[in-house]
């Protein structure tokens, strides 16, 4: 155990694991569904996926951990939206490719704009000692993120 962790150990180190999960939930929740542009939230995920690159139904269904059948509905009406496009996948003809249209790319900007905006607004008024300590905050939870 290093010597930095060693003032935090059995009930008082679940504690602190219990606040900092419900803190982030709560942010997420928050974020999630105050900012989407009116599209339900799983599949404005959907968008995000699509938008660092084609991907097949069955990779997006992994990825979000739903059924091949649920994400082929998510797809339907993304695409009925005109916010994803279909296209035979180059490498395997049995496969397809689902690309973000231009529309569903404006989608995504606008949505990570609105996000970005709620949480200028709530990091606003915040003392220079709070937004040090959610900078230092921020690396270690992307490492914990990333474990």
């Amino acid at each position: 155990m290093s010597a930095q962790s060693a003032s935090f150990q059995g009930a008082e180190l679940v504690e602190l694991a219990n606040d900092l999960r419900l803190a982030c939930q709560i942010i997420s929740r928050r974020v999630r569904f105050e900012s989407t542009s009116g599209i339900p939230p799983h599949q404005i995920s959907v968008l995000f996926a699509v938008r660092r690159g084609a991907q097949t139904p069955t990779t997006l269904a992994e990825r979000e951990r739903v059924s091949t059948p649920a994400m082929t509905r998510t797809l339907n009406a993304l695409e009925a939206e005109g916010l994803v496009s279909r296209s035979r996948n180059a490498e395997d003809s049995r496969s397809v490719l689902i690309t973000l249209t231009g529309r569903g790319q404006a989608v995504v900007d606008g949505v990570y704009a609105s996000r970005d905006s709620w949480m200028v607004r709530h990091l606003e008024g915040l003392s220079d000692e709070d937004l040090e300590a959610l900078g230092r905050a921020t690396a270690v939870l992307a490492r914990i993120g990333q474990a």
